[in-house]
């Protein structure tokens, strides 16, 4: 059967950096392949390629069999293939209707935008992909999980068949990632293919059909779950044996070094972010600080070290 799509020799240059190193991919249809490798290994570089933000310099593009040249995200979805980004590109003041039509507007006669068709799809999108939202929401009042929902709907509204998730649970609790994988399994069910970037092997073993290995821009391996192990993945990942248990020895905390007493941080648009909060650190410790992103942590370290 031939992959719904082929990456065959990709290779990508930046000044004293060799990002990719001639790499061969390939996707089948109703697959989830996992990339994985170590932060800065290339497997970011190697999809904004995928999705035409970055043009390669050496090596080619198949979509169905049938070599592409993709020079924009615009060019990426004409070829069906749409990218999930670690960082989500949702404008706040925009409802949820606004940010997945712009840049792909209904529009009634006279060249008025036509709202309600939009949100008409975008429920009926929701409802068949289990994707829970609500057209009329802003994003700004969005839960992290939720935005990234309205993420995946933009992409099945412009009728991407090739989905690019990049680092899907970086910004997401453990709930929330585990919501995300029904998700996935739900959209490959239905014929959809996903590319899942990730560096954490836990989520590799629990999701992908299919592991690739990215190591210093290099393709350096090939296997499943079933395969595998997270040692052997491991050692794929930084090409030596690795221990992944961590000797801890017990803590001996000394001296009191900072005490933060009820503190309270606004944001910019005066919603308190971080809520009372009291913590104190001792010399020799580390104290975690834990938390989905928004929940106020970039704001509570901003506090106590004066820039906010």
């Amino acid at each position: 059967m031939t992959p719904i799509l082929e990456l065959k020799g990709i290779t990508k240059r930046f000044p004293g950096v060799l990002a990719n190193d001639h790499i061969d991919l390939s996707l089948n249809k109703g697959e989830i392949l996992a990339l994985l490798g170590e932060n800065g290994a290339g497997k970011s570089t190697l999809m904004n390629i995928l999705y035409g933000l970055y043009q390669p310099d050496e090596g080619e593009i198949l979509v169905n069999g049938e070599k592409v040249t993709i020079n924009s995200p615009t060019d990426a979805i004409n070829q069906g293939i749409g990218m999930v980004h670690q960082h989500f590109m949702l404008i706040p003041v925009f409802t949820v209707t606004e940010n997945v039509m712009l840049g792909n507007e209904a529009v009634k006669q006279a060249g008025l935008l036509d709202r309600k068709k939009a949100a008409d799809r975008i429920l009926e999108i929701s409802n068949h992909y289990n994707l829970e939202v609500n057209p009329d929401d802003y994003s700004r009042d969005l839960p992290v999980g939720v935005q990234q929902r309205v993420e995946i709907i933009k992409l099945l509204y412009r009728e991407a068949d090739i989905l690019i998730f990049d680092e899907p649970t970086a910004v997401l609790t453990p709930q929330e990632a585990d919501e995300l994988f029904k998700i996935m399994r739900s959209l490959v069910k239905q014929g959809k293919s996903i590319i899942f970037i990730t560096h954490k092997l836990r989520e590799v073993m629990d999701i992908a059909d299919r592991v690739m290995v990215i190591r210093s821009g290099a393709m350096v391996g090939e296997t499943t779950p079933a395969q595998a192990d997270k040692q052997s993945l491991a050692a794929m990942m930084v090409g030596r044996s690795v221990d992944l248990e961590v000797d801890r020895t017990e803590s001996k905390p000394g001296e009191l070094v900072c005490s933060v007493e009820n503190l309270t941080v606004a944001d910019k648009f005066q919603n308190i972010v971080v809520d009372d909060v009291s913590l104190e650190v001792y010399s020799g410790e580390i104290v975690g600080i834990a938390g989905g992103q928004g929940n106020g942590q970039t704001e509570l370290v901003y506090a106590i070290t004066g820039l906010q």
